[in-house]
């Protein structure tokens, strides 16, 4: 079949790229210890017949099927096979629990879902139980799953097989779908992380997904010749962005992990040129290093410290002072024409020196941690620490900061390696517009294709105005030269008794600089002062532990270790000295176990549920205002 120009639609993209690329790769996945690949021919056939496959168990123009498992290809093929059929997809963390997978399913009113394995289809089935109306549900990895015989229940491969015979029936039927997809058709619904109360599902157009890639590409060049892992959830947006969207776009190819808990493996060997990651991963890493560094020789132990700190060295040179920033008054519009790009000022000494030890130590570092031929690891998710961005910079890894959210589908800042400012998240992009409400509110306008969420169309111009701008949420300093900087969540703001606003996700920040500090959650709404719930980095601290030669049997244990108790109250201390004097931390409490999204604490991508932590740990809370 001849190739079809338009390029306005996610089916369309992956139409073309079949038909032009053919038998090029497009997907990799571990089976079995071996990575397999997928040409683009064979991804577009694997669409086809799971498309036909719905068309043929009654799927209808606008109806949304929900999918909910780990990252492997078939979600890709279901995926986009929904959105062939003029279907909608729905989006659940495989982590979500039966209550938000019950919610979910409600308020898209999806009837049928996608399963990845026994454990998502139990999870369905106890919805279904409980008065959800499922009518089918598909299987991926059916092992271990027991036969429904009321049709209930099919396999993935099943719907294939019920799509190849209705393809061999009617040949011409596929095309048709694909090409009936228009631009301002509902692509997805994502929900988002529910912080404050359920999540609510973000309704995204075709064009948004596609123009918002596009955009992004204009300051991030990336092609066929590049690599992404897919590991983080399909069900958030970050993924989305660059195992979708960018993904058709560019036609890099696509490596699914054998697992989240095997990434660390699967990274070393794909070595991509792309790699995604949140904070809470690089704080890992780092961690791993550390621990690894601290049991070599002393020799070696020196040499990465001269290591590191020619590094260092060389950052120092690109570290600019937002003093020396203007920042804007509200409502005045700043776009990528303002943009003045801070450059990295390098002296021809420190590029010596920094060669000499990325030769011998650090190059061989960044081979250990999969990110030796990476030349872009974006961070998003969540706000990431200067003293962890400048730890990646120094070892050589080329770290970008990027900011999004559900609603907009994709990224209006990015920092670019050779162009970052601490304490910013970037600058915007071509295409975009930003401006700041009298209440300091960062408004968007640009590719968004946000068009209302599930159930609430009817309060879209409380987030989409008449104008075109997306109020955010969050509270920024938008400079005359382009950048941002994040200052925290409009609905996160506390107030003390004292009347002074904090914004505790810049005090948070701070404090999870720390090695030994994986979360923090920082009180102080109506109080007298601030303080701080914290929780261990247990590899860390387990590690000081064991070279003070104190042993622990728990959490618990290590928690309510009096070393330990010193240890963060020292690093507390730390980041109090880059606090003022409202701002500083004057208590904490050590959480005595994990914070998790099981336990309601935590959502999917590991955001805090501020109402929830402080209503399960409110003696802790309330021991440290006594």
């Amino acid at each position: 079949m001849a190739n079809r120009s338009t390029d306005s639609t996610l089916p369309a993209l992956l139409w073309n790229n079949a038909h032009v690329r053919g038998s090029e790769v497009a997907i990799r996945e571990k089976h079995l210890g071996i990575w397999q690949e997928v040409s683009w021919s064979e991804y577009l056939a694997h669409v086809r017949r799971f498309a036909l496959g719905l068309i043929a168990l009654g799927l209808n123009r606008g109806d949304v099927v929900a999918i909910q498992g780990e990252n492997c290809q078939e979600w890709l093929y279901c995926d986009l096979a929904v959105q062939c059929a003029g279907g909608t997809v729905a989006t659940i963390y495989a982590t979500s629990s039966v209550q938000e997978v019950q919610h979910i399913l409600t308020n898209s009113a999806a009837r049928l879902v996608i399963a990845g394995d026994q454990e998502h289809l139990d999870k369905l089935l106890e919805a279904r139980q409980n008065g959800t109306p499922i009518e089918r549900i598909v299987v991926i990895d059916p092992k271990g799953c027991q036969a429904h015989a009321d049709g209930l229940v099919l396999r993935y491969k099943d719907v294939e097989s019920l799509g190849a015979e209705l393809d061999e029936a009617d040949p011409g039927r596929f095309e048709s779908l694909v090409f009936s997809v228009r631009p301002d058709d509902v692509c997805d619904i994502m929900y988002t992380s529910g912080t404050s109360g359920l999540p609510k599902g973000a309704m995204n157009r075709q064009w948004g997904a596609i123009d918002g890639a596009r955009a992004m590409l204009k300051a991030l060049p990336l092609g066929a010749d590049d690599a992404w892992l897919s590991y983080l959830p399909l069900a958030h947006s970050f993924e989305r962005i660059f195992g979708i969207a960018a993904h058709l776009l560019t036609a890099y190819v696509l490596n699914f992990a054998d697992s989240i808990d095997t990434v660390n493996i699967d990274v070393v060997e794909i070595q991509p040129t792309i790699f995604g990651a949140v904070p809470r991963i690089l704080e890992k890493v780092k961690t791993s290093i550390d621990i690894r560094i601290g049991n070599t020789t002393p020799l070696k132990r020196a040499i990465y410290r001269l290591a590191l700190a020619a590094g260092r060295r060389r950052i120092a040179r690109q570290r600019t002072s937002l003093k020396t920033f203007r920042t804007v008054p509200p409502g005045r519009v700043v776009t990528h024409a303002d943009l003045r790009p801070v450059s990295t000022r390098w002296r021809l000494i420190d590029r010596a020196i920094y060669l000499l030890f990325y030769l011998l130590v650090l190059r061989q570092l960044r081979k250990q941690i999969g990110l030796l031929g990476a030349h872009s690891v974006l961070c998003g998710a969540a706000p990431m620490s200067n003293e962890l961005f400048e730890y990646y910079m120094a070892l050589g890894v080329p770290i970008l900061c990027g900011y999004g959210m559900t609603e907009l589908h994709n990224i209006p800042f990015l920092s670019l390696a050779a162009n970052y400012v601490p304490g910013t998240v970037g600058h915007i992009l071509p295409d975009w517009e930003m401006k700041t409400d009298d209440d300091g509110e960062l408004l968007l306008r640009g590719p968004i294709g946000f068009c209302g969420y599930k159930g609430l169309e009817h309060e879209l111009t409380k987030t989409l105005d008449a104008e075109g701008w997306l109020h955010t949420g969050d509270l920024v300093d938008i400079y005359d030269n382009g950048y941002v900087a994040i200052v925290g969540r409009k609905k996160d703001v506390m107030i003390t008794s004292g009347g002074k606003n904090i914004s505790p996700e810049y005090i948070e920040n701070k404090l999870k600089a720390s090695p030994y500090i994986a979360e923090a959650i920082v009180i102080g709404d109506g109080r007298r002062y601030i303080t701080a719930l914290i929780e261990l980095e247990p590899d860390a601290v387990g590690d000081y532990l064991q070279k003070k030669g104190i042993a622990y049997t728990t959490l618990k244990d290590m928690a309510g270790n009096a070393e330990v108790v010193n240890l963060i109250q020292e690093q507390v201390d730390v980041a109090n000295t880059m606090l003022n004097n409202v701002e500083a931390v004057k208590k904490v409490a050590i959480i005595p176990r994990d914070l998790s999204h099981d336990d309601g604490e935590m959502t999917p991508t590991r955001k805090v549920k501020r109402a929830q932590v402080e209503r399960l740990f409110g003696e802790l809370i309330e021991g440290m205002y006594r």
